[in-house]
């Protein structure tokens, strides 16, 4: 996932304050669909029909926001990269992303799981994002999108987990197509988890955070991972996810660990005395 930047006083800025609602609409889009796909600022002819209609682009290139490419090929986003992230830096931030990861499961390639923790959940393994990145609270700046060798989205195995996270798709895809930009995923998480516990269906559960994890660090599990995430819900319930929620704000290499460590603190505080 990558992240636009924008400071407080954006909307009182002289350039952006005359701007009717659509055409701040639209540069926000723009922006986003600029982050979204490291274009460094260039909104291609292609991608113009679902931003901006002709009025529109008039107006932000009157206001100095836009600037047209020579040869009729798009636009451009005044000042793009001085307040955005480069194609560049985004790319060299993932590389060092995959080779922090690659180090982490050579350190842990020979951790074990237990027989008992695997047998509901050994079909877990393998799963990865199947949404749109969408906006949430994260200490970190890009996240890269995991996807089998075919460039894929790949869903849970399980089949009630992979049925909850359809209906999570289907939601945010609904969400977006009627302008909300924002949405809590967590939320949604939880309640699809909520259903399947409602269900005793335990092995749905394991698989459905084995998946939450998974997007919130848009990467393959290890085996160990997903035993981990077993023992984590089977022993914690509901508050597996609240940990996993809290320990998606810190920027971790281990999050499955320092969540497991969280749930543990946060099961000790409710237990009776």
């Amino acid at each position: 996932m990558t992240w636009i930047k924008i400071d407080d006083s954006f909307p009182d800025h002289p350039k952006i304050i005359g701007l009717s609602d659509k055409a701040f609409r639209s540069h926000i889009q723009a922006l986003c669909y600029c982050g979204r796909f490291l274009t460094d600022g260039v909104i291609t002819s292609n991608a113009l029909a679902r931003l901006a209609d002709r009025e529109t682009i008039a107006e932000l290139l009157e206001a100095g926001l836009w600037r047209a490419l020579d040869g009729g090929k798009g636009y451009v986003i005044h000042d793009y990269l001085e307040h955005q992230t480069s194609k560049n830096q985004v790319e060299h931030k993932r590389e060092l992303s995959r080779e922090r990861t690659k180090r982490y499961r050579e350190k842990h390639s020979n951790e074990s799981i237990e027989d008992d923790d695997w047998d509901s959940f050994s079909n877990a393994e393998g799963n990865a994002l199947v949404t749109t990145p969408e906006y949430r609270i994260q200490n970190t700046e890009h996240r890269i999108q995991n996807t089998d060798t075919n460039n894929k989205q790949i869903l849970p195995r399980v089949k009630s987990a992979k049925e909850s996270v359809e209906r999570i798709s289907n939601k945010l895809g609904e969400a977006r197509a009627n302008g909300i930009n924002a949405w809590n995923l967590s939320k949604l998480v939880e309640d699809e988890w909520d259903t399947l516990h409602t269900a005793n269906d335990i092995g749905g559960c394991i698989a459905l955070t084995a998946w939450y994890v998974s997007e919130l660090q848009t990467r393959q599990l290890t085996s160990s991972e997903i035993g981990r995430i077993g023992q984590m819900t089977k022993r914690f319930g509901r508050i597996a996810l609240l940990a996993i929620d809290e320990a998606a704000s810190k920027d971790l290499t281990d999050l499955v660990s320092y969540a497991f460590r969280i749930a543990q603190n946060m099961y000790a505080e409710k237990k009776p005395k």
